[in-house]
């Protein structure tokens, strides 16, 4: 269910990404399954911010790295919705 619910993610990227994270490490997909699935929820402004990263292969591998790099693209496009906790 969280992987369609995009409405949580545009919303708010950080609730998403704390339950994302915590709902991941319970199911047992490869870690391209879970980037991928990330990417489908991203805002573009989002995925705009790693095109860099995209075209230089410089994407990190695992999924929890992968959101790791989304919270502080997201930090640094919103400084105003990111949570400290998280990130």
């Amino acid at each position: 269910m969280l992987w369609v619910n995009k409405d949580l993610a545009k919303k708010n990227f950080v609730k998403y990404a704390e339950r994302y994270r915590t709902l991941a490490r319970i199911v047992n997909y490869s870690e391209e399954v879970h980037i991928d699935k990330m990417k489908e929820v991203i805002s573009d402004k989002l995925q705009n911010a790693l095109v860099i990263y995209e075209i230089t292969n410089q994407c990190p591998k695992t999924w929890d790295d992968y959101l790791k790099l989304l919270m502080q693209a997201y930090k640094a496009l919103y400084p105003d919705k990111a949570v400290r906790g998280l990130l």
